[in-house]
């Protein structure tokens, strides 16, 4: 039987969590709550017993067009996972296609994964490049740190990224409190952010926004300074012009249309968790 969650769930779908994603207790109900929300998780059972698995289908917009984010999938140890999932998704594509929806995102974990969802209608049209750089050395390089408001990041965001494939500020708010948890640190001025971990002597940027390439090797070369780490790892979209033509093509988003179609060359899909 496949059905919505309530509140009841909440322990249960914690625990599958837990298990798929190597995450906390606490982080694990925190993205149930807050990020999908257990209105949008679909449970899978048979009468009587615990979920066997969870599928979230996260309201997103794009503009003017409304569309789900499938994420969040995690079965009971012992669960055929790689059979039942495509069923899953086939009845929500089904379902909320039939209720107005235009399109859905997912992030494969894999190559393979990606392939799998070809079957179910969706395309690789939002990939990200990955880049690697050393940081030049700048004494006089100056930024804030952490001191961004979510509120403030999404619209620093939104005039970077204006095609931004993007989720409520509450649930943004629920992801960047557990990134600040796992250590991660926000570097800003008024001309940029990013977003990034410290692993050993690289800087793993998961976002970086700037109004050119100066304005980005500043907000580099400050972290350098803070943190000493003189190489970068740095996640851009494909049509940043951020470094443009640098780094190299990695697969990220994959999108399926659930009616018409619509043009996706500027979109911007990046849920950082």
């Amino acid at each position: 039987m496949l059905r919505k969650a309530t509140a009841k769930d909440l322990s249960a779908l914690a625990a599958l969590r837990c298990r798929a994603a190597g995450t906390s207790r606490a982080d694990a109900e925190g993205w149930l709550q807050n990020v999908a929300g257990l209105e949008n998780i679909l449970v899978l059972e048979k009468p009587g017993q615990p979920p066997a698995a969870m599928l979230a289908a996260v309201p997103v917009e794009y503009g003017q067009h409304r569309g789900i984010w499938l994420c969040g999938a995690a079965g009971r140890q012992g669960v055929p996972m790689e059979r039942l999932l495509p069923k899953l998704i086939e009845s929500c594509l089904r379902a909320y296609g039939a209720s107005g929806f235009d399109f859905a995102v997912m992030t494969p974990e894999d190559a393979r994964n990606a392939g799998e969802l070809k079957t179910l209608g969706f395309t690789s049209q939002l990939p990200l490049r990955v880049l690697h750089t050393q940081i030049r050395r700048d004494l006089l390089a100056q930024a804030a740190f952490d001191s961004l408001t979510v509120h403030k990041l999404l619209e620093m965001r939104c005039i970077y990224q204006p095609g931004c494939i993007c989720l409520p500020e509450s649930a943004m708010n629920e992801i960047m409190t557990q990134l600040y948890r796992r250590g991660l640190t926000v570097v800003s001025t008024r001309r940029g952010y990013g977003l990034y971990y410290t692993k050993g002597d690289t800087l793993q940027f998961l976002e970086l926004q700037a109004d050119n390439d100066h304005c980005a090797d500043q907000l580099l070369q400050a972290a350098r300074e803070k943190t000493g780490a003189a190489n970068a790892r740095i996640l851009l979209a494909e049509n940043q012009t951020l470094y443009l033509g640098a780094g190299r093509r990695c697969g990220y988003g994959v999108v399926a249309f659930l009616g018409k179609s619509f043009p996706l060359t500027d979109a911007y899909f990046r849920m950082l968790l």
